[in-house]
């Protein structure tokens, strides 16, 4: 990765999933792409005698006072350099509360130990995020090859809501999402306003009320506030929707891969431009071609079916 003057918050997230992502795949990968490159890179340190949760629990409290931000990179440097000679889950844990710093602060993320953390970790994590984009074609391949019939339609369902107590739940939803947004704009907590409304997109926007002219007010006002709050948004939905279909490939969840694979074009719409987009598209090519092979088009037809 090319030296930048700070490490953005969109990149600092999707390497977050992806260690979230390698952490499913077992040690060996995890040490590959992530413990081996920091220890190349000289991020260990021999003479630990500190307790990294308490360390991490320190900075936590101590990451809200403006007086600090300058040493909280240097010290997530410090307990990464610790976690080394610990668990593998340890590092992976304290690389991942680096990253969140990195995303919730913009003089974290211009430090130099944000920049040499994001240069060492960013080029193993995207190749080995090729892999498993390659991993979660032959496993999506193999579960829609042998899945039933009925499962596959089951997961192609249109999303309704059919009933008052569910429209009156989605209702309360944006009332809570327009208070939460509200409470952490007030402390200008804007990856907290990336992440509500990115859960609140994925969840509802493919429902038939769904607040589509409420949402679009909010990411209006924020965006007036925050420069590229609305790109940064899309990258934050994209990321966490490749993450979920990832996570459901991995655990032979059809059903939420289908689902996931159907969110992405609903809310992307054929944007080839989007993150993930390549992945997420050779996955939906094989599900339209098995729906094809398995001569799903006409019932899917009839039964009032459809993929978005």
């Amino acid at each position: 990765m090319e030296t930048k003057s700070k490490v953005p918050a969109d990149l600092a997230h999707d390497m977050i999933k992806n260690i979230r992502i390698l952490a499913l795949n077992g040690k060996t990968p995890f040490r590959k792409y992530l413990y081996d490159p920091l220890f190349e890179a000289g991020w260990s340190n021999d003479d630990n005698r500190q307790d990294i949760h308490k360390l991490i629990e320190r900075l936590k409290e101590e990451s809200s006072n403006p007086s600090l931000f300058d040493t909280i990179a240097p010290r997530c440097k410090r307990v990464i350099c610790y976690s080394m000679k610990e668990k593998l889950s340890v590092l992976g844990n304290s690389s991942i509360f680096f990253l969140e710093k990195i995303q919730a602060n913009a003089r974290v993320a211009a430090s130099p130990e944000s920049v040499e953390f994001a240069g060492i970790i960013a080029p193993p994590l995207n190749e080995f995020n090729g892999l498993n984009s390659e991993k979660n074609e032959k496993l999506f391949l193999e579960a829609v090859n042998t899945a039933e019939v009925a499962e596959i339609l089951t997961a192609l369902e249109p999303v309704k809501l059919g009933s008052s107590p569910e429209k009156v739940k989605l209702d309360d939803e944006i009332k809570r999402l327009y208070d939460n947004i509200q409470i952490a704009s007030s402390y200008h907590n804007i990856p907290k306003c990336r992440r509500l409304l990115s859960s609140y997109i994925i969840h509802y926007s493919d429902k038939e009320d769904y607040s589509r002219s409420d949402v679009e007010k909010l990411i209006e006002a924020l965006a007036k506030r925050e420069p590229g709050f609305e790109s940064d948004l899309k990258n934050t939905i994209a990321i966490d929707l490749y993450y979920r279909i990832t996570q459901s490939v991995h655990g032979g969840d059809i059903k939420t891969t289908i689902q996931g694979i159907r969110k992405y074009g609903y809310i992307f719409e054929g944007d080839s431009a989007s993150k993930h987009f390549y992945d997420i598209d050779r996955l939906e090519r094989i599900l339209y071609k098995i729906i094809s092979e398995k001569n799903l088009w006409k019932e899917l037809k009839k039964d009032y079916r459809g993929i978005s």
